[in-house]
């Protein structure tokens, strides 16, 4: 499962500040014939970018990063219990001890730098409020895999898994209540979109998943109902910048926009993806975003349409990725790798 205003609080979930700055920054995971799209970007390498790997001192999978844009402070979550925080931009880490043993974390999301949540199997959900030094496990409710996590503030917060699951919170996790998701396909990522100028409540909410699925709520959770993809194929990874723009890639380059609220969403060739699936992405607005995924793809859009390579130094799959702002990002993925991207 961090935007300059929203995954806004990066939590790589990676956002900014939670609704004073428009939510949280949130960088805090296709079908074999791609249609194609006039727009794309072809197969272009952009150079604007550099990417360097940094040392994790681990050699587990990393399944998703979280990035707190007032602070710098970046957490890490994998597999075997792995979490890890830096406080100076990647130059170094240390593992945190959440307290539940060898479970596989695949989600995180942090409110601010001192509060935020972990997921994974099992359906665990554990919260900090001290950035990470101890953690408190949470009822949930369910034992499926918790895959995809997203939190407006640090009371309202949603979390999605296998089997179609979503439950959401209105008290920072304290109880949990489930939401009918009218599917059974495993749901991997969440987000909300800010709400409107003068608006409080966060409403507008998307989940993306198996058989291509992608389902919104108008109401904060209350009911969700099915979007139309055409696409039989996983989606990994699903991205708003407001109520209207958003983005969902999958499975063989699949990368997916809408412009009315997912009303309908068109198919990008998005031949620089050269058939590697997508598994995660993250905009820093509505114009500039990333995406990471098998093989060490990094992708990069500057108009949200068309996409370049960026050039990875690996091949080995990259989880998510997540931005602090408009020159500085992380991707992470397996065997302990973390990328440090920056605009040259």
């Amino acid at each position: 499962m961090v935007r300059l205003d929203q995954k806004r609080f990066l939590c790589l979930m990676v956002p900014m500040l939670c609704l004073g700055l428009a939510i949280l920054y949130s960088a805090c995971g296709g079908s074999d014939t791609v249609i194609p799209d006039d727009s794309n970007g072809g197969t272009q390498t952009s150079t604007e970018w550099g990417v360097t790997a940094q040392t994790s001192g681990i050699t587990t999978s990393l399944f998703e990063i979280c990035v707190d844009s007032a602070s710098g402070k970046i957490w890490v979550v994998g597999d075997l219990g792995v979490i890890l925080r830096s406080e100076d931009k990647g130059a170094t880490w240390k593992k945190l001890d959440s307290g539940a043993g060898e479970v596989r974390f695949e989600a995180i999301y942090f409110v601010n730098d001192k509060e935020g949540w972990v997921a994974g199997d099992g359906g665990i959900i554990l919260r900090t409020k001290d950035g990470g030094d101890t953690w408190e496990k949470q009822n949930t409710g369910i034992t499926v895999k918790v895959r995809g996590l997203y939190f407006a503030n640090n009371s309202e917060g949603w979390a999605v898994g296998d089997g179609g699951t979503i439950i959401g919170t209105r008290d920072g996790g304290v109880s949990w209540d489930a939401q009918a998701s009218r599917t059974t396909q495993p749901l991997e990522s969440v987000d909300f979109a800010k709400p409107k100028p003068g608006e409080v409540l966060i409403n507008n909410g998307w989940a993306a998943g198996g058989g291509g699925v992608i389902i919104h709520t108008s109401d904060g959770g209350k009911n969700w109902t099915q979007q139309p993809t055409g696409l039989p194929e996983p989606l990994y990874g699903v991205f708003f910048d407001n109520e209207s723009k958003g983005w969902a890639v999958g499975k063989l380059g699949t990368i997916f926009n809408t412009s009315n609220g997912g009303l309908t969403w068109n198919q990008s060739a998005a031949a620089a993806a050269q058939g590697k699936t997508l598994y995660d992405l993250f905009f820093l607005n509505a114009a500039t975003g990333w995406t990471v995924g098998s093989g060490g793809k990094i992708l990069y859009s500057a108009d949200g349409r068309n996409w370049k390579a960026v050039d990875s130094t690996i091949t080995k799959v990259l989880w998510a990725v997540a931005f602090i702002n408009d020159t500085e990002g992380w991707a992470v993925g397996d065997e302990g790798n973390i990328l440090y991207i920056k605009k040259l």
